[in-house]
């Protein structure tokens, strides 16, 4: 009898980039205060206890226990300890390089969501099972009388804080999406994108990703749309959250990476594909974006084919 072999169910091919940076609890006492700054990454808060203000533009925002806090790249904030307790919180700043993810975090320049919207969410179990593990490293680390230095976690926990990261990033997308714009929270100066702004943003990102593989230039792209090339990158990072030059980089990157996994083409021809003068002009960018050469990125077995697909 002929037996029937089909795929029930099959997910798309997965090739993003997650980077977190600065994953860590703290304790701050009253009086507190940290300067004007802004960073290059997402900045998620969570207050563990007390309260805390943050100035964020020209708004104030005040976090108490159990509110969480996204602030987008590049928006300048400060922030202090005004009350009479100390202020424990949690911190991660992280970016991820898929475009439709990343315009979702770079909605507004801050999204606040209060205790009571978080609450029926995991986000608090997920927290509380980061703490385990930057307390079992640290634990270990005290034992063999040496520093708790961060890059020393072990593999499984590098594991963990990856997922556990992606899944706190989940909830509160999802959040946002349930809940919207959280209640007392005053309509920054760049708010939404208008839908001309948009819509332009999306055909500067259609044009960079046709000419990926031809060194697509922004200049090129904005004369082509009879834009200034100033104009063309605030429009896009209005939207996306990004300039041009970086969303060419994440997209190259993230096509070189599939390049490496899934096919056996030689450096040279994946460099040609992905518009590098040479094979080491690719290898040195490469090893920039990711700290290895694509000979250490790339598995070093061939993919065997699955009997089941």
């Amino acid at each position: 009898m002929e037996q029937r072999s089909e795929d029930l169910f099959r997910f798309p091919n997965i090739i993003n980039t997650l980077q977190v940076i600065g994953c860590h609890f703290g304790l701050k006492p009253p009086g507190w205060h940290f300067p004007r700054h802004h960073h290059h990454l997402f900045e998620l808060l969570f207050c563990v206890a007390g309260e805390v203000v943050h100035e964020i533009n020209r708004d104030t925002v005040i976090m108490h226990k159990g509110d969480w806090l996204l602030i987008k790249t590049g928006v300048r904030h400060q922030s202090s300890n005004t009350a009479s307790t100390d202020y424990g919180f949690f911190n991660v700043h992280f970016d991820l390089d898929d475009p439709e993810i990343r315009s979702l975090l770079s909605a507004t320049p801050y999204r606040l969501i209060r205790h009571k919207e978080a609450a029926p969410s995991k986000l608090s179990f997920y927290v509380s099972e980061l703490e385990a593990v930057m307390h079992r490293n640290h634990t270990e680390h005290r034992e063999a009388e040496a520093p708790p230095e961060p890059s020393l976690l072990r593999f499984e926990d590098k594991l963990l804080l990856q997922s556990y990261t992606l899944l706190i990033i989940h909830d509160v997308l999802q959040l946002f999406r349930e809940h919207g714009t959280a209640s007392g929270h005053r309509a920054a100066p760049d708010k939404n994108p208008s839908l001309f702004t948009a819509d332009i943003a999306h055909m500067i990102e259609e044009k960079l990703s046709l000419g990926l593989c031809e060194e697509a230039t922004v200049t090129g792209v904005a004369k082509e749309m009879n834009l200034s090339r100033s104009q063309c990158s605030k429009l896009f990072a209005k939207v996306y959250g990004l300039s041009p030059r970086q969303y060419v980089s994440q997209q190259k990157l993230k096509l070189a990476k599939e390049l490496l996994v899934t096919t056996h083409l030689p450096m040279t021809d994946i460099a040609e594909k992905l518009g590098f003068h040479s094979a080491s002009h690719f290898s040195r960018q490469f090893r920039r974006w990711t700290g290895q050469s694509p000979s250490e990125f790339k598995p070093r077995h061939p993919a065997q084919k699955d009997d089941h697909s």
